[in-house]
């Protein structure tokens, strides 16, 4: 049955979507191919004889990180980091690693390469891959999740920053940033939340093809995971916190604003009364040919400043 599998593996090589073949040491097959060619849904269904809801998932475009156990198989489905780069990655980076496992074979599927399939290739090339599909599986998820724990470190990093400028109150830097930052802490954990319940399934199910030390390693990486969301909460509400240490700044700059504009209006105001006081043109005006037609214009402006201050006071009540 193994050798029949691995005649029809090889086959493969014939299919447009075909990127490579490896042997695992325990001699299992992993086969890899591209879903950007019709042909690869055709030969995972007729050749490889997977499920056809099986096939669909492998070569849906647009996935979300599921599990599915058919037999002695299993059906992994996980959002990992597209391409490995120095800068800090964007969760729209991440790509579905699609990947069926039975005890003689592995199977992966792709949209665009992903760094831990990329790892995991060079090491099976070099000899000192996973013997196993069950220590594929783990190896695959522990890679995964090292590179997630690298993103994290960098916005952690990110996020102190931030503070470090709102301590000097250089909103012009924090705040760009800031709004980054969030952006990326919702993208990451709208990824990696729906892999908590995969993982969780992995690791308390009883599936034939992992072993007791398989169970442990994912059981390892599932905490791993936990402490990562928890990581990202965290960071969560920094942000918001820091959302409202610029508010109170912003705040206090328009109070002093403001205060700055009462007291010019409270000097020049009464200045600007005066001159125009002085400077008024009597001509024309009542009582204006009268010897004392000017203290009447200077009682008629006390009398109407009466007025509004009481209205004033009565407005604001005893």
């Amino acid at each position: 049955m193994h050798k029949e599998s691995t005649t029809i593996m090889r086959n493969a090589a014939d299919s447009p979507g075909f990127l490579h073949l490896l042997r695992l040491s325990d001699g299992a097959d992993w086969l890899h191919m591209c879903i950007r060619h019709a042909e690869t849904g055709t030969y995972l269904k007729n050749d490889a004889e997977l499920n056809d809801l099986v096939v669909e998932a492998m070569i849906e475009e647009d996935t979300r990180s599921r599990l599915r156990v058919q037999g002695d198989g299993l059906m992994l489905l996980l959002k990992a980091m597209h391409l490995k780069g120095e800068e800090m990655a964007r969760p729209e980076d991440m790509v579905s690693m699609r990947v069926w496992l039975d005890p003689t074979r592995v199977i992966t599927t792709r949209e665009a390469d992903v760094d831990p399939i990329l790892e995991l290739g060079m090491r099976v090339k070099r000899g000192d891959g996973p013997a196993t599909p069950g220590a594929f599986l783990c190896d695959l998820i522990h890679v995964h999740l090292d590179e997630v724990d690298e993103q994290l470190e960098m916005l952690e990093d990110a996020v102190d920053q931030i503070d470090s400028h709102l301590a000097g109150h250089q909103l012009e830097l924090a705040c760009p940033n800031m709004a980054d930052s969030q952006a990326r802490i919702a993208g990451f954990l709208r990824h990696l939340a729906p892999q908590r319940p995969v993982l969780e399934a992995l690791a308390s199910r009883s599936i034939p093809m992992l072993d007791q030390r398989d169970r442990i390693r994912l059981e390892d990486q599932l905490n791993r995971l936990l402490r990562f969301l928890e990581s990202l909460q965290n960071l969560r509400e920094r942000i918001d916190i820091l959302n409202a240490q610029v508010t109170r700044i912003q705040d206090r700059k328009l109070n002093r604003s403001s205060y700055v504009l009462a007291a010019v209006a409270t000097v020049f105001l009464p200045l600007n009364f005066i001159t125009s006081l002085f400077g008024v043109n009597l001509p024309g005006l009542p009582f204006s040919d009268t010897p004392h037609g000017f203290w009447v214009l200077c009682a008629l402006c006390a009398s109407m400043a009466a007025v509004v201050l009481v209205l004033f006071r009565m407005r604001r009540g005893p």
